[in-house]
């Protein structure tokens, strides 16, 4: 497990947008699933307090963003018409962890970090879709709800109902 006396988990800035994409390019881009720094930009514009990022060693060596739902919808929705500050659904519309921190706990750290926004926010669910982390996610109580494909690419829809977790809220 990583020393937390040498780790900051932030709310993500404007200027930290480019390695947040690229970041995220270098874990998605071979699922053809790489969002773009303008996406992250309307994320971190649309909801600030659920865009995060993990500092190690004096770089951005994680991140988290989410989004707050009323319902849960399919993927593909544009954010700035999906994200509800009345939601209660919190979504991970996208996390990861740059490849040189990872197998240090921090994308535990991170998932951690964005249950705790689920809390803080009221959210009484949390969904996300992923590709090849569902371990990670299964550590934490999350179950898979079902499994889709888009674009060839196979993606597992898992939640976690908040209460299962322990609300601290």
């Amino acid at each position: 497990m990583p020393d937390n006396a040498k780790i900051l988990i932030r709310n993500a800035r404007e200027q930290d947008i480019p390695t947040v994409a690229a970041i995220d390019a270098e874990a998605f881009a071979s699922y053809g699933s790489a969002d773009t720094a303008e996406t992250f930009q309307q994320r971190l514009t649309a909801f600030p307090d659920g865009f995060v990022i993990l500092v190690a060693e004096n770089e951005i060596a994680a991140y988290g963003s989410t989004e707050k739902w009323l319902t849960e919808r399919g993927s593909g929705e544009k954010l700035t018409s999906t994200h509800q500050p009345d939601g209660r659904i919190l979504c991970i519309t996208a996390m990861a962890v740059n490849t040189k921190f990872r197998g240090r706990g921090y994308g535990l750290l991170m998932l951690d970090k964005l249950i705790e926004i689920a809390h803080r926010e009221g959210c009484r669910k949390i969904v996300l879709e992923t590709t090849h982390a569902q371990g990670l996610f299964l550590k934490r109580g999350f179950k898979s709800d079902q499994q889709r494909s888009e674009g060839g690419v196979s993606l597992d829809v898992m939640s976690l109902e908040i209460e299962s977790y322990g609300s601290k809220a």
